[in-house]
């Protein structure tokens, strides 16, 4: 019984019901300390023998105001839910005690018995709301049977009564109604969690698979023709993954589940990343492509580089799609600038089609697209202004958008970003085609139940001059950890009999010795990106995994062994939409 009457409290854990009791225990005592004031004045105004209960009472109350926060303070062996099922039944108690000793003046804080009702059906549910209901009640016809001034005014004290019977079962109805949208709406959260887990895996899985057979493909020497051919399929693979990162990224967003991470930032190298991103497919269409940077702009600015880049991705890439002469230009402009502050204005403006002013309105509606013939000839899934809408808001600016049919458009927002001083320089990015091997060969172990990807890794690894070893589960990896030595780990997050973090744990519960590890994973859900976070591995590496991901990775690694990495590409997060 008591274990079961808190069933709607949200946590039904010890300390979850320990700080309900704390809330209402802070309750009780600012309701305490001015009914001890009020009920002075009535002791300096009574005859001796009502002064004398009032006084009793009042030391009384006191002292169970005052055990109840000793009982949380202090653990003991009575548990919170014993504590609460007392004090729904002492509190209506004391109240009625209150009844009986102040007579007339008792109508005054009647009151008291709805609010205290209504505070046990609110926090833990009916069932205790139902009892404290109960007892108050009872104790309320108890008083009337007892004080004769009740008992003189039986109109009034039917009028007190009806609330206490009627409020708390239709408040029960209310309650009922909310449970149930809450848990739907629990159920619905943890379905659409579960899908997008269950959507990443199913999706990046095979693209990685997609990616490394080309590009143990594009390492054949001397054949133009595969060469060209796979780079055509690696550049398909990077728009599919785009659209990918689209589609997750917005169920993310619309669960208010993506923080923004500030970090110093150089616009110029950002703006780099989109014109080495898009510079190919424009010199493809014979259109031009201008990225501009306001020659004002000297200092670096505290933003979040990923989430800004991907907005610039999606606008430019979009201006991009839809301009089949003329050009794409990509601005950052100085609006204002003080000593802490720089105001910017970024723009995206193409000579495309355009849209008419009548969309307008619906352009930034995830899945929204201005006509069927548009949606048939270009494609896409029509998220890319929805994502951008609501990063440029967490970012404190509004996307806005001039446009129309046949004079091209532009998209820009204004944005206030603090300056702040560069950082060392960094080795260039280059998204084209791996970087050179700079590390050394290592014994690997990777685990990973896709058995294809498991061999397209082992070969990419392999033309490194790696010495790899390859399993299929947590077992065998934990096994093969035991009879060999190596000097890194690779390991998938979903393995078929325990997942990647649970094999390193259980490794180092075992061995003193610390091997660097790295996790590969398709899921980018927040709950796997907490929980990778606290693994004690050295980072993530998202898939698809490409060649040039691992030789990064290990490139870390060799610069920081036993270090949790600090890059972003290892990072426990969200992956960006370009590789």
């Amino acid at each position: 019984m008591i274990e079961d009457i808190v069933e709607g409290a949200p946590d039904r854990s010890e300390p979850a019901l320990r700080a309900i009791l704390g809330a209402q225990a802070k309750v009780r005592i600012g309701i305490a300390i001015p009914v001890v004031i009020v009920e002075t004045g009535l002791y300096l105004a009574s005859p001796e023998n009502v002064a004398a209960r009032i006084l009793l009472l009042t030391a009384c109350y006191c002292l169970y105001v005052l055990i109840v926060q000793l009982l949380l303070r202090h653990r003991t062996s009575l548990r919170a839910r014993e504590l609460l099922v007392a004090t729904a039944v002492l509190d209506p108690l004391a109240l009625s005690a209150w009844l009986a000793v102040t007579g007339e003046y008792g109508s005054l804080i009647v009151g008291f018995y709805l609010f205290t009702i209504l505070g046990f059906g609110f926090r833990t549910g009916r069932a205790l709301m139902y009892l404290c209901q109960l007892t108050a009640i009872a104790g309320f016809l108890l008083v009337f049977f007892s004080v004769p001034y009740w008992q003189t005014h039986p109109t009034l004290f039917a009028a007190l009564l009806l609330p206490l019977v009627v409020v708390p079962v239709y408040s029960g109805g209310l309650l009922k109604s909310l449970r149930t949208a809450r848990e739907h709406a629990e159920q619905e959260s943890k379905a659409k969690s579960e899908l997008l887990a269950m959507v990443s895996h199913e999706l990046r899985t095979p693209l990685t698979g997609i990616v490394s057979a080309t590009e143990l493909i594009a390492a054949e020497p001397g054949r133009a023709e595969v060469a060209r051919l796979s780079g055509t399929i690696l550049a398909l693979s990077n728009e599919l993954l785009h659209e990918i990162n689209d589609l997750l990224d917005e169920a993310k967003f619309g669960a208010r589940a993506t923080r923004l991470e500030n970090r110093p930032t150089d616009l110029a190298r950002e703006l780099g990343r989109v014109r080495d991103a898009l510079e190919t497919t424009t010199q493809t269409k014979g259109i031009g492509f201008k990225v501009v940077l306001d020659p004002r702009i000297s200092d670096w600015v505290q933003t979040d580089a990923h989430h800004l880049t991907r907005v610039f991705l999606n606008l430019a890439g979009n201006a991009v799609k839809f301009t089949d002469s003329g050009q794409v230009e990509v601005r950052i402009d100085l609006l204002e600038a003080s000593t802490s502050h720089y105001r910017l204005c970024c723009s995206v403006t193409d000579t495309g089609i355009g849209i008419a002013p009548s969309f307008h309105a619906q352009l930034f509606e995830p899945f929204m697209q201005v006509d069927q013939g548009s949606a048939r000839r270009y494609g896409g899934t029509g998220l890319g202004l929805a994502l951008s809408r609501q990063i440029v808001e967490m970012l404190g600016g509004v996307l806005k958008v001039e446009s129309a049919p046949g004079k091209g458009s532009r998209f820009w927002f204004e944005v206030s970003l603090l300056r702040c001083a560069a950082l060392l320089p960094v080795a260039a990015e280059t998204a084209d085609a791996p970087a050179p091997n700079p590390c050394s060969p290592r014994r690997i172990l990777v685990a990973e139940d896709h058995e294809t990807n498991l061999l397209l890794l082992r070969e990419l690894l392999e033309m490194d001059g790696h010495v790899v070893t390859t399993c299929t589960s947590g077992m065998q990896a934990l096994d093969m950890l035991v009879e060999q030595e190596f000097d890194l780990l690779l390991l998938d997050y979903n393995l078929g009999d325990m997942d990647g973090v649970r094999v390193l744990q259980t490794w180092q519960l075992g061995s003193t010795k610390r091997i660097p590890t790295l996790f590969l994973t398709a899921d980018t859900t927040q709950l796997t990106a907490a929980r990778l976070r606290d693994s004690g591995g050295n980072g993530v590496l998202y898939k698809p995994i490409s060649l040039a991901k691992l030789r990064q990775a290990i490139a870390q690694l060799d610069a920081a062994i036993g270090t949790p990495s600090t890059d972003p590409e290892l990072a426990p997060q969200v992956p960006p939409a370009q590789p």
